[in-house]
């Protein structure tokens, strides 16, 4: 029975119209959509959502972030606060023996606009560097061997910090 169907001369236009009527149905069209234009430069506040361990990050590593408040243009709101964004680690070294300090460099990569596109940003990093013990690893090694057994301050950026990233290239959105 279901070979005869299947080799039936109406099947395969029968299977088309309705493969093209169901697609052109699950398409949606924004009404009132108007297209803005995010220019470079325009500045997105941030937030740190979590805390970043220098000792303990992945140089590649992604880092999340958070839109502090509403970016509008021209009335709309393009990125809402709330907004996720991602930076990843650029740089990272560990805190090691004779007191050398740990590093951790953060890049802010991209946000996602309200209508789903991706906006690229630039122009800020977070970093710090651990307190450096050298010069007191060097002076116990000088009176006791195991001075170069002192560890630098490892480098940390606590959640909440802020910073200012800037949208890297005009971006075009479609908004409500």
């Amino acid at each position: 029975m279901l070979k005869t169907i299947l080799n039936s001369a109406a099947f395969k236009p029968t299977s088309m119209f309705l493969a093209v009527t169901f697609f052109f149905m699950s398409v949606t069209i924004p009404m009132n959509a108007e297209t803005v234009v995010v220019t470079a430069g325009t500045p997105v506040h941030l937030e740190l959502t979590d805390n970043i361990d220098g000792n303990k990050v992945k140089q590649g590593q992604t880092i999340d972030f958070r839109v502090i408040s509403d970016v509008i243009i021209d009335g709309k709101k393009v990125i809402s606060a709330g907004s996720m964004a991602k930076g990843q680690v650029v740089d990272r070294k560990k805190s090691t023996l004779l007191g050398i300090p740990g590093e951790v460099q953060v890049a802010i990569k991209h946000v996602i606009a309200t209508d789903g596109t991706m906006i690229h940003l630039s122009g800020s990093s977070l970093s710090d560097e651990g307190d450096s013990r050298l010069v007191v690893s060097l002076v116990v090694t000088f009176f006791c061997l195991f001075g170069f057994l002192i560890k630098g301050g490892k480098a940390q950026i606590p959640s909440g910090t802020t910073l200012q990233a800037y949208v890297a290239s005009n971006t075009q959105l479609n908004v409500q």
